[in-house]
């Protein structure tokens, strides 16, 4: 399985993007050192970013500039630090996530059914992560671009991705070229804060989710075939509870550690989840609108198409990762029920089993809820309400800004 987990693209991906953030683990010293000068690097350039785009805001409104433009950026800057602040608030809680998942999740010997479980989880993680990416790269070059595609014959003409407001000749060489680099790096590292916390947290809640579907098919298939031939022998069949009661405890230690997964999951994105179902619901509302209805150039308009697609995208990603902690962790109940544990005799051993299960199927209906900081379960009803709230957001927003054209 150490294998399969290596050549797994979405955590291959997932790691890239946190090294490069500066949020990851090592044993070596000289690559921890390196790793938190990464991080430095990464909220510095954050700070920035949220200053040039700060002083862009301030002076758009004092000169009636567009305004709606600058506040998507700023806003979507300041999510992006929240996100990284958040995660290095539990950066210790959300490592041992990640070294949990990769000891306890993939590093174990499975049977034909339940590498088909997992193989399903590492394809649904593929999927979301590549297409994540993949919109919010595609994003990143678009506001690079904007420069070149309206540059114009000479030096005097040549434009940044943010407007800077400062005294210095910033269409001259080498101020030009030095400031554009200082934003294509802020571009950057805005972008991956953006998304690869949500990369890993889908990646760890699908994992859970296929974890729950194994625990259910291993107390589906708690007892052997065997026993449905044998079970009007009661004493051969007598004779073997105890096994069955030690393989149904470690079913029960599986099932603890997968709360105790849980827990620690939501100990650690709840508030990142709370951020997201929050501010989303507004910024897919800013996007649609700067598609939709702003007068904008078609590279300015492309940026917004591959950003309302990746807010939109990520929303859905995270909740369906959510909604399938919910679902399954709820379904241990039916894969307990399910047992054959109606030919288990009524001996010490059978009894015990029958009290556990009970126990087992009563904990499982207390479903394991990812939340949004305590307020609301995260679940793919979450995403369609988001959804229907962002269109009634664009809909107050064109009315608004066509009774002000009207009049």
């Amino acid at each position: 399985m150490q294998t399969e987990s290596q050549v797994d693209i979405s955590m291959n991906l997932s790691t890239f993007f946190l090294k490069n953030v500066g949020v990851w683990m090592s044993d070596n010293p000289n690559e921890q050192r390196q790793i938190k000068m990464l991080l430095i690097n990464t909220t510095w350039i954050l700070l920035s970013g949220i200053v040039i785009n700060g002083r862009d805001l301030y002076f758009t409104l004092l000169y009636h500039g567009d305004i709606l433009y600058s506040i998507t950026n700023n806003i979507t800057m300041i999510m992006a630090l929240i996100k990284i602040s958040i995660i290095i608030i539990y950066k210790g809680k959300f490592l041992n996530l990640i070294a949990c998942m990769q000891q306890n999740f993939w590093k174990v010997n499975y049977d034909y059914r339940e590498k088909e479980i997992l193989n399903d989880c590492r394809k649904t993680c593929i999927f979301f992560v590549s297409c994540l990416t993949t919109m919010v790269i595609c994003a990143m070059i678009s506001y690079l671009i904007i420069p070149f595609i309206a540059k114009g014959n000479n030096e005097s003409e040549r434009m940044l991705p943010f407007n800077m407001w400062i005294n210095l000749p910033l269409s001259k060489t080498p101020y030009y070229e030095i400031m554009f680099l200082i934003q294509a790096m802020c571009v950057y590292y805005i972008g991956v804060a953006s998304f690869c916390f949500d990369n890993i947290f889908c990646i760890m809640a699908v994992h859970l989710a296929g974890q729950f579907r194994i625990l259910q098919y291993r107390l589906t298939k708690l007892y052997d075939v065997e026993c449905i031939e044998m079970h009007k022998k009661d004493s051969i069949l007598a004779n073997r509870v105890p096994k069955f009661y030690e393989k149904f405890r470690k079913c029960v230690q599986h099932h603890q550690a997968l709360i105790d997964f849980y827990q620690n999951l939501e100990n650690v994105y709840t508030r990142i989840a709370f951020g997201e179902m929050l501010v989303y619901s507004i910024l897919i509302c800013l996007f649609g609108y700067q598609v939709l209805v702003a007068t904008a150039s078609f590279a300015r308009r492309s940026i917004f198409v591959f950003l309302l697609n990746g807010s939109t995208f990520l929303l859905f990603m995270v909740t369906y990762s959510c909604n399938g902690v919910i679902e399954h962790s709820d379904n241990v109940a039916i894969g307990a029920y399910s047992a054959l544990w109606t030919i288990v005799p009524m001996d010490k051993f059978g009894r015990m089993l029958r009290k556990d299960l009970i126990m087992v199927i009563t904990r499982s209906r207390r479903v394991c809820c990812l939340t949004a900081n305590g307020f609301f379960p995260v679940s793919l009803e979450s995403y369609t309400k988001i959804l229907s709230t962002a269109l009634s957001y664009f809909t107050l927003l064109s009315n608004r800004v066509e009774t002000a054209n009207d009049t």
